[in-house]
């Protein structure tokens, strides 16, 4: 993977990827270790994925840890957070990857659905976000990646639409109360990923045949991250900007 972003600028920073060992989570925390930063990834289950990403890290000569933490829990969550700037002094970076997504029209969700996709969705990003006000150092940045799929959807797709725009207002309410603290709180709304798929559903048939023909990847979504995790996007916040190839 390679960056246009400027080399080790993040030395001496904590970046925390919640949801960070695979796929776009991944993509990410291996970009702030490129960029110096003592990287922690966070992940719910599966581990064998965990030590592969902490592996990739440690090819960059940092500090890295990988910790097992389930983001729509609350107490873990605040142990999660306290633990990383007990261990390391300091948390500069707080990137949001924790999502789910279901394929069925409105009428056919059951309330388990609704419960799990504003769970998995919704409840664990304001877990995240709650967490980093208390935790994050002045000067610092929040990103949650929501999805293009809250103006446009495929049919199906409705409820987890819902549950990740209820995020990109979070995402507004927390750059309001963070501004004095000089603190960016974003929100990055990946199109069609190749790791973002519901189980069951064909990727293929969600390619956008009218505009580039194929999928987006997990580094497209993690060069976003990284810019607005860096002093050219210092300006930036409240914002939810799209990285879908023009798809809607």
């Amino acid at each position: 993977m390679t960056s246009t972003l400027p080399t080790r600028d993040l030395e001496g920073k904590v970046a925390m990827v919640v949801g960070g060992s695979r796929n776009q989570g991944a993509a990410c925390a291996e970009l702030f270790a490129a960029r110096g930063a003592t990287t922690v990834i966070s992940y719910a289950q599966g581990e064998h994925a965990a030590a592969r990403t902490l592996s990739a890290l440690d090819r960059h000569r940092v500090s890295a840890e990988a910790i097992r933490s389930d983001a729509t829990r609350s107490a873990d969550v605040d142990t999660l957070f306290g633990g990383v700037v007990a261990r390391h002094g300091r948390l500069d970076i707080v990137v949001h990857t924790v999502g789910a997504a279901l394929g069925k029209p409105l009428a056919d969700n059951t309330d388990a659905d609704f419960d799990h996709l504003i769970d998995r969705n919704t409840r664990s990003a304001f877990n995240t976000l709650r967490a980093a006000a208390h935790h994050l150092a002045d000067h610092g940045h929040y990103v949650a990646l929501t999805s293009a799929l809250t103006t446009g959807m495929p049919a199906g797709l409705g409820l987890y639409s819902a549950a990740k725009a209820a995020v990109e207002r979070l995402v507004l309410a927390g750059a309001h109360e963070l501004a004095a603290r000089d603190i960016t709180v974003n929100a990055v709304a990946p199109g069609l990923v190749t790791d973002s798929f519901c189980p069951g559903m064909d990727s293929a048939a969600f390619v956008p045949r009218n505009l580039r023909g194929r999928l987006g990847q997990p580094e497209y979504t993690a060069r976003v991250v990284m810019w607005l995790t860096s002093a050219a996007a210092a300006w930036i916040s409240g914002q939810t900007i799209r990285v879908d190839g023009g798809l809607y």
